[in-house]
């Protein structure tokens, strides 16, 4: 991904209790797919990075993923180049980065076989 979202996350302990609320709220399935992930965490730039490689089943290639953390909005230009620079160091150039969701390719790749 070559942009930067704010990501909220937490465990799930009882996945039908959360899907039972979610349908409460009024939310609905509308694409499920399988999403593979290798995790590595590290330090690179004085900043913990998390490197994530990616394989959906669907969608062809491996994707890698890198992440910080960022405590405000005024670190994001840092937090970003210091990204870069990993993703470079891993031999991922600007060519490579895609904006395109998992969630759209998954959805593209079902209309064409079907």
């Amino acid at each position: 991904m070559s942009g930067s979202k704010p990501e909220y996350e937490t465990g799930v302990g009882e996945p039908e209790a959360v899907l039972a609320m979610l349908g409460g709220l009024g939310y609905t399935e509308t694409l499920a797919f399988e999403k593979h992930c290798r995790n590595y965490e590290f330090t690179a730039y004085g900043r913990p990075m998390l490197a994530t490689l990616v394989r959906v089943p669907e969608i062809d290639g491996t994707y890698v993923e890198v992440e910080t953390q960022m405590s405000g909005e005024r670190e994001l230009r840092g937090a970003l180049g210091d990204v870069r620079a990993v993703l470079d160091a891993l031999g991922v150039g600007e060519g490579d980065l895609t904006a395109e969701l998992y969630t759209d390719a998954v959805r593209e790749r079902r209309t064409r076989e079907s």
